[in-house]
């Protein structure tokens, strides 16, 4: 074959393969699609008002939507559920709490998931306080009133919670038992459910989220009378600190922490933990988050699993020691 068809041939051949090669499908950046961000609890509660502010800045930094969905029920497991069948691909995601995954799947029975092997921890993204709350028009106007009423042979009060097993019981419950008051667990699908009926006086007393309940206390339908939070630094100033003052080692704090189903690859939980925790350190979203008593964390998919795992055996303790038996 002369030389010079020969080239002809073999340019050819390389046009082919280059046409071939630039016609192969690219692979899609993540995300192209909008985002589904689970939340297992009614809208205006404090896990649903983090969400919606990670949300907005996670849509602000991919340039793509993540839509909150909220599922309430069963503290969060009816969500929790829903994200276990998803798909691995990173569009289905959930805004994980404190009993969603270190409580309910280790003391109730029935609830079909493992939050380690059925989830790909991705972020932590926040914590909170409890407040002891009344209504404001309630007897109780000091943390004193209420435990010496409740002590009370005849005496009886109930409390309200977001849910069986969400720390909000718990801590009822730890709360009963160390200060050997009488009170009935009454539970809600949330604490905005929670908080309707504590402000009309139906229930005697809730622990309850700052974000919810320093609005109402403000508007004169709720009245404050400790903090359960673990550091005197954190929460509302001049506040009594039972875990300080009263009952040693009493706190409840819960967390949120951002989730998708087991399987999620390596390159996706990256980049969503890289945006979680520019995200949680900004100021403006730190000065955010002090609006809604709440406080960011950061850290590696590693250590949310190691704070599980941690939360979990925490919480069992209590529950032993509280002789608490979830309804």
């Amino acid at each position: 074959m002369p030389l010079k068809r020969r080239t002809l041939l073999a340019a050819a051949a390389l046009c082919a393969g280059t046409g071939l090669l630039a016609a192969a499908p690219a692979v899609a950046a993540y995300p192209d699609k909008p985002v589904t961000i689970y939340v297992g609890f009614s809208a205006g509660g404090p896990t649903d008002m983090v969400a919606r502010v990670l949300a907005e800045k996670l849509s602000q930094k991919f340039g793509q939507s993540f839509v909150i969905d909220n599922r309430a029920g069963a503290s969060g497991a009816v969500a929790a559920n829903l994200v276990k069948k998803a798909p691995a691909d990173g569009y289905t995601l959930m805004l994980g709490s404190s009993s969603t995954l270190s409580i309910i799947p280790f003391v109730q029975k029935g609830i079909q998931y493992d939050s380690i092997k059925d989830f790909t921890p991705i972020a932590l993204v926040a914590s909170y306080p409890y407040y002891l709350t009344v209504p404001a028009n309630s007897k109780f106007k000091t943390y004193d009133d209420l435990v010496t009423f409740g002590r009370g042979k005849d005496n009886h009060l109930s409390y309200a919670s977001a849910g069986n097993g969400a720390v909000n019981h718990l801590a009822g419950e730890w709360f009963k038992n160390d200060t050997k008051i009488n009170a009935l667990h009454v539970p809600y699908k949330g604490d905005s459910a929670a908080i309707t009926d504590l402000i009309a006086g139906r229930v005697d007393f809730a622990f309850l989220a700052g974000v919810v309940a320093i609005p109402q206390v403000t508007a004169g339908k709720l009245r404050i009378l400790a903090s359960a939070s673990a550091s005197p630094d954190r929460g509302q100033k001049d506040t009594l600190v039972i875990g300080q003052q009263k009952l040693p080692g009493f706190a409840a704090e819960p967390w949120n922490g951002l989730m998708g189903p087991a399987g999620v690859s390596p390159d996706i939980v990256t980049q969503l933990n890289t945006a979680v925790n520019e995200i949680m350190g900004s100021p403006e979203v730190k000065a955010k988050l002090l609006t809604l008593d709440q406080y960011p964390f950061t850290g590696s998919p590693a250590q949310f699993t190691d704070f599980i795992q941690k939360q979990s055996a925490h919480w069992a303790g209590v529950i032993k020691k509280s002789h608490i038996v979830l309804d």
